[in-house]
């Protein structure tokens, strides 16, 4: 992507920011998916920070730190969720 000439593009995020994401209450909150097995690939478990990921239950930091401590559970890359646990 390139920017459009002549368009002021100084107020615009060039990256992702590892501020966690709320819910109702103002409370932090993240989701989980779970990826299903498949033939040579076992399944695993996808965290996100809310809004990355449509659907899923809102948890919250313990509920989230407890679904990290199950086997193969990876944080998304895409909304960078490692980096937005306090």
């Amino acid at each position: 992507m390139r920017p459009l000439e002549g368009g002021d593009y100084s107020r615009v995020p060039t990256g992702q920011t590892n501020t966690p994401a709320t819910f109702a209450g103002g409370r932090q909150a993240w989701t989980v998916q779970q990826l299903p097995h498949r033939p040579g690939h076992p399944g695993a478990t996808l965290i996100h920070v809310i809004g990355c990921q449509p659907g899923g239950t809102p948890l919250d930091l313990d509920q989230i730190r407890d679904a990290f401590k199950q086997p193969r559970a990876v944080a998304c890359r895409e909304c960078n969720a490692a980096s937005s646990l306090p």
